[in-house]
C-alpha cells in the first residue's frame, strides 16, 4: 500500500510497476534499484535500464516513451523521464512539483515512511537481560537497537510484537536465589536497607554469592599451584569489596551460610534442578526476586523510550510441557544423537542432508565459511536442559503466539552459533518456516572508556549510570544556551537530550561495529549527535514561528529553481523511501545517516539564504514551506529512532 499523496512514494511505484510490464521482472526488485544517481547531473531518480533491457531484447527509446505516458496518465508529468550512459534518469520539474507539495503541505500532509504491500505479522524480541542484576552498557545497545527496528517496522506497515524472554532457569538465577535464601531478607527490604534500586541490591547479592561460593570452593579444591592462588586471591578481594558497597549483616549471614555447605556448587545446581521442576520453595522464591528485578528493568527502560507487548518466563515455557514435548520429538527424529555422553541433535547431519542440498534452506540459514558446527546438546547428565534446547521450545512459541510470520532476535554477537545450531535444529524437527524466517540480529559490543564490565564482580556501567551521565552533560549545554531559562524546563530538556543522545549513539554506527562511547561527542550540538539533529529541528521552529503563517497561495514555487533551495527540497522529500528501505534492510543506520545529511543540507543553506528577511513575498513563503518539511521529515525520522524532537532547545 503506498501512500497516494506521498509523490515520490507514487513515482516510484508506477516506476517500478511499468518497467516489471516491460522487462518481465519483479517489481519489488526493481523498486529497491530506483534511487538517486550516481552523478547529480544525471537528474533527480535513475535506474539502470540498459542492464535490463539488453536482457529483455527491449528497446531502450520504446521504453523511455512508454515510461512518459505513464507518468503522464498517472498525473506525474513533472518526472520527465530521459536514457542517458545506460540509465533511465527522472528529471523533476521542480515548480510543478513544488506546487503539488504546497498543496498538500496546506492540507496537513506530512511526510511519513512508504507503506508496504505486503504487511507482515513480526515478532520482534529483544533485550532480555538476565534478570539478576541492572541493565548494563551491553543491554542499552540491545534495547536501542531492538525497539528502533519495531519503531521502523511498525512506521513501514507491519504489524508487530514485541517481547522480552525473562530468562529465569539457569544457574545463576540459582546462585541468586541461594544468596536471598541465607540472607533472610527480600530484595525490596534490601534495596531499601542500601539506599539503591531493588535490581542493584540483587545484583550485589548475585556478586557475593557467586565469589563466595568461588571461595569456598576453591578452599577446598585438592588442586594446587599459582592459578588456584590467583583466583583465591581474586575472589577474596572483590568479597572486601563488596562488603564495603553493601550490608554488612546480609554479606556476613551470606559468607557464614556458603562457608558452612559442605559443597556449594551441588546446593546451586540443586535449586536449579528443584526450580526448574517448579518445587516449592525455590519456586516462589525464584519469582519473588525476578519480579523485583523485572520492576527495575521496567522503570529504566521506560526512562529509555522502551516499551514491550509481552514478557515470557522462561520457566513457563518449561512449566508448560513444551520442553518435554520438544525433547520428545527429537528422541523420535533420525537426527536424533548421543555426543559427549548427553542426548543432542546431529547439526552436522542436518547441514549436510536438509542445508546444503535446499536452495531457500542455504540461502536463508548462511553457513559461516570453515566453521565446524557442533551437535547440539538437549540434556545435560544431571537432567537439565541447556538454555539452547529451550531457546528451540520458545522460538517455536513466538510464531504460534503471535501466528507470526517473521521473527527478530536481537542477541549479542557472541551468540552466533547457538542461535544458528537453533535454527538448524529447527529444520531438521520439521519446523521448516520457523527455521528460514527467524532472524538473528546480531551486534557488536559497546564499551566507555576506561570502565570495565563483570557481573560476578558487581562492575558494570549501568543504562541508569549511563542516561545520568549523559543528562548532565546535556543539562550544562541547556543552561549555557538558555540562561535564566526556567529550572523545569532546562531538567525536563536535558532528559531528553540525553536520553536521545544515547540512543541515537547505539544505532547509527551500525550494529556489526563495535562502540567507545564518548559522553562528551555524543550530546556534541555540533557533531554528528541526536542533539545536533534536535537542535537543527528547534531551529527550523523558531524560523516558522518567526515567520508566521504560511500562506500557500502566495508562496511560488518557481523560486525552488535556487540550487540550494531544489537539492533540499527533493532530499526531504525522499525521506518516505530512504526511510521505508532502512525499515526493509533493517538499517537503522541508513536513516540516521539520512537525518544527519538532511540536517547538514539544512543548516548550510538557511545561513546563507534567509527566510524571514526575504523580500519578495512569493519566495518567503516558499521557503518557509521548504523548513516546514524538513522541520517534518526531521521530527518523525527522530520519532522512529525514539529520539524525542524539541521545538525549543
Amino acid at each position: 500500500m503506498v501512500d497516494a499523496s506521498d509523490p515520490l512514494s507514487k513515482l516510484v511505484e508506477v516506476l517500478s510497476t511499468q518497467l516489471s510490464e516491460l522487462l518481465g521482472v519483479d517489481p519489488a526488485r526493481l523498486e529497491r534499484m530506483i534511487g538517486p544517481p550516481p552523478r547529480r547531473e544525471y537528474g533527480d531518480l535513475s535506474f539502470p535500464l540498459l542492464r535490463f533491457s539488453r536482457k529483455a531484447n527491449a528497446s531502450v527509446d520504446a521504453i523511455v516513451e512508454s515510461i512518459r505516458g505513464k507518468l503522464w496518465e498517472q498525473g506525474l508529468g513533472w518526472a520527465q523521464p530521459r536514457f542517458e550512459s545506460g540509465y533511465l534518469n527522472i528529471v523533476f520539474d521542480v515548480e510543478e512539483l513544488g506546487d503539488e507539495v504546497f498543496r498538500l503541505l496546506s492540507a496537513g500532509w506530512r511526510p511519513k515512511t512508504a507503506k508496504t504491500k505486503n504487511p507482515m505479522r513480526i515478532v520482534v524480541e529483544h533485550t532480555s537481560a538476565n534478570p539478576i542484576h541492572p541493565l548494563h552498557l551491553g543491554h542499552a545497545r540491545n534495547a536501542a537497537l531492538g525497539d528502533t527496528l519495531a519503531r521502523m517496522l511498525r512506521a513501514r506497515g507491519h504489524e508487530v510484537n514485541v517481547r522480552f524472554y525473562i530468562d529465569d532457569v539457569g544457574r545463576q538465577t540459582a546462585v541468586t536465589a541461594l544468596g536471598f535464601k541465607l540472607a533472610r531478607v527480600s530484595p525490596k527490604e534490601l534495596a531499601s536497607r542500601m539506599g539503591v534500586k531493588v535490581d542493584y541490591a540483587v545484583g550485589w547479592i548475585y556478586a557475593v554469592t557467586h565469589n563466595a561460593i568461588e571461595a569456598v570452593s576453591l578452599k577446598s579444591s585438592k588442586a594446587n599451584g599459582p592459578e588456584k592462588m590467583r583466583r583465591m586471591e581474586e575472589a577474596i578481594a572483590i568479597l572486601g569489596r563488596l562488603k564495603e558497597q553493601g550490608d554488612h549483616q546480609v554479606f556476613e549471614r551470606i559468607l557464614e551460610g556458603i562457608g558452612g555447605m559442605e559443597d556449594p556448587q551441588r546446593e546451586v545446581s540443586e535449586t536449579m534442578k528443584r526450580y526448574e521442576r517448579g518445587l516449592e520453595p525455590e519456586k516462589s522464591l525464584v519469582r519473588m526476586i525476578v519480579d523485583a528485578v523485572l520492576e527495575g528493568f521496567r522503570e529504566t527502560l521506560s526512562r529509555f523510550g522502551v516499551a514491550f507487548d509481552e514478557w515470557d518466563w522462561e520457566s513457563d515455557i518449561v512449566w508448560s510441557s513444551r520442553v518435554g514435548r520438544l525433547i520428545e520429538e527429537a528422541r523420535k527424529s533420525k537426527y536424533y544423537t548421543i555426543h559427549k555422553d548427553a542426548e543432542a541433535i546431529d547439526i552436522p547431519s542436518i547441514i549436510k542432508e536438509l542445508v546444503l542440498e535446499d536452495p531457500e534452506a542455504r540461502e536463508s540459514i548462511k553457513l559461516p565459511k570453515a566453521l565446524e558446527i557442533p551437535p547440539l546438546i538437549l540434556v545435560r547428565s544431571d537432567g537439565t536442559t541447556l538454555y539452547t534446547t529451550r531457546d528451540i521450545a520458545y522460538s517455536i512459541y513466538k510464531f504460534q503466539a503471535f501466528n507470526a510470520d517473521r521473527v527478530i532476535n536481537v542477541i549479542g554477537a557472541d551468540q552466533r552459533l547457538p542461535q544458528l545450531q537453533i535454527r538448524i535444529a529447527l529444520l531438521g524437527l520439521g519446523y521448516r518456516k520457523e527455521a528460514l524466517n527467524m532472524l538473528h540480529y546480531d551486534y557488536e559490543i559497546v564499551r566507555l572508556p576506561g570502565r570495565r564490565m563483570s557481573s560476578r564482580r558487581a562492575e558494570y556501567v549501568t543504562l541508569d549510570e549511563l542516561l545520568d551521565m549523559a543528562r548532565s552533560r546535556a543539562e550544562y549545554e541547556v543552561r549555557a544556551r538558555n540562561p535564566g531559562a526556567d529550572e523545569r524546563w532546562v531538567e525536563e530538556t536535558a532528559e531528553k537530550v540525553g536520553v536521545g543522545a544515547v540512543r541515537f549513539s547505539l544505532v547509527k554506527p551500525g550494529r556489526l561495529k563495535p562502540i567507545t562511547l564518548d559522553i562528551n561527542r555524543i550530546v556534541d550540538l555540533r557533531e554528528n549527535t541526536a542533539p545536533y539533529l534536535q537542535y537543527t529541528h528547534a531551529r527550523a521552529s523558531s524560523i516558522l514561528e518567526k515567520h508566521g503563517e504560511i500562506n500557500y497561495l502566495k508562496a511560488h514555487s518557481s523560486s525552488l529553481e535556487d540550487e540550494a533551495r531544489r537539492h533540499l527540497f527533493i532530499e526531504a522529500l525522499r525521506f518516505p523511501l530512504v526511510s521505508a528501505k532502512a525499515a526493509d534492510d533493517l538499517a537503522p543506520e541508513d536513516l540516521a545517516v539520512y537525518l544527519l545529511r538532511l540536517a547538514d543540507m539544512f543548516n548550510s543553506w538557511y545561513q546563507k539564504d534567509s527566510v524571514i528577511r526575504e523580500e519578495w513575498e512569493g519566495a518567503r513563503h516558499a521557503k518557509a514551506a521548504l523548513v516546514l518539511l524538513v522541520k517534518s521529515v526531521i521530527g518523525e525520522g527522530l520519532r522512529i529512532l525514539g529520539v524525542e524532537p524539541l521545538d525549543k532547545m
